[in-house]
């Protein structure tokens, strides 16, 4: 089973700029004029540096990818599911508006021209329909292979229809129609029972949020990762005590655990009823549920990566200093990141960072 990050910001796309390269440019000299490495050791030196200096976070809104035995499981369609359609459907140049001309001209319809044996089939989970949660949808390469079937799954199956219909009205929002895509696209409320795709076994549960949010639990060869994004639980009341309960009971024993972890302790304080998590509030709940990796996810599009890196630092400390040698590792979601266990019980995961390259792995 093989995690994979393609989005991990929260609210819009926030893509880095110059003034983010040039303060790891500073810090890189910074080390370098301390370490003093020769001409000759240059490249050796720049694989010593720290993932916060050499990568990045990450721009894209929420797209995360589980897959195993050529089974592929998409959560939530932000910005990211751009880049893992490119990844899915390998094409040089794609141009989504160049393609729909090509068959307008070429007399070719939209959804009467849909495979009746697809090739390729996909589940996309959404926790939610708002934008940024969805906003990557029509520019997913998947959409516009005739060859492909996509089942959408979604608590309210026809909010998330009205919703992916109503980002691509056209001409106002978006130039193609969603009737327009060759892809067989087709929507399933989930029930209580769950869902069975493949090797996966998918449960869910509603979260507190403007509006609601899913999480999900995927379990697959004795493994389980739960993934709960957008969600509030501040508080003291009944209601959010007996909901606090529920997700700790949901993410029990979880090997990874990805978390919304919007804003700081602080923050979270100040905004609430926004809907949002912070990381300190979420360290707490690993502890309790006996998580074994916790991934904090859904960034704030203000935050740069040096703040989320000591966000990172933080959630540490405050989980060595509360449960001091607990074992709970805890990373920082960035796009790129693979997560990959073997497929037989009981083997180590490894942890491979979106910049890693041929530099040795660190976790």
């Amino acid at each position: 089973m093989i995690i994979r990050f393609w989005g991990v910001r929260g609210s819009l796309p926030s893509p880095s700029g110059f003034s983010e390269l040039k303060e790891k440019i500073v810090q890189a000299v910074e080390l370098a004029l301390k370490a003093k490495p020769l001409p000759e050791d240059a490249e050796r030196f720049v694989e010593t540096l720290p993932d916060r200096i050499t990568g990045f976070v990450g721009g894209n809104t929420p797209c995360l990818e589980i897959s195993c035995q050529e089974r592929i499981l998409i959560f939530d369609a932000g910005s990211g599911i751009r880049k893992l359609g490119e990844h899915l459907t390998p094409r040089p140049e794609l141009d989504i508006e160049e393609e729909l001309r090509g068959r307008a001209k070429a007399g070719l319809p939209g959804a009467a021209g849909k495979a009746a044996s697809p090739k390729r089939h996909l589940d996309l989970l959404l926790t939610h329909t708002h934008w940024d949660h969805i906003q990557g949808f029509p520019f997913f390469a998947p959409v516009y292979d005739k060859d492909t079937s996509i089942t959408i799954h979604a608590v309210n199956s026809r909010a998330a229809e009205d919703g992916l219909r109503a980002q691509q009205s056209t001409p106002l929002l978006f130039p193609i129609h969603f009737d327009e895509l060759p892809a067989d696209i087709r929507f399933r409320a989930l029930t209580e029972e769950g869902l069975r795709l493949g090797p996966f076994a998918v449960d869910f549960m509603r979260l507190p949020h403007p509006g609601g949010s899913t999480a999900y639990r995927v379990r697959a060869f004795g493994r389980t990762v739960v993934f709960a994004t957008d969600y509030e639980l501040l508080g003291d009341s009944p209601e959010v005590n007996r909901a606090r309960e529920d997700l700790r009971a949901f993410v029990q024993g979880a090997d990874v655990f990805i978390s919304d972890t919007q804003y700081s302790y602080l923050e979270s304080h100040s905004k609430e009823g926004w809907g949002h998590s912070n990381a300190l509030n979420v360290v707490e709940m690993a502890h309790a549920s006996g998580v074994k990796r916790l991934y904090l996810f859904h960034h704030d599009p203000s935050n740069s990566d040096r703040k989320l890196y000591d966000m990172l630092e933080k959630a540490s400390n405050y989980s060595e200093l509360l449960f001091p040698g607990s074992g709970l590792a805890i990373c920082l979601a960035t796009e790129g990141t693979a997560i990959e266990f073997p497929e037989t019980p009981g083997g180590a995961p490894s942890h491979r960072p979106h910049n890693a390259g041929s530099r040795r792995r660190r976790e």
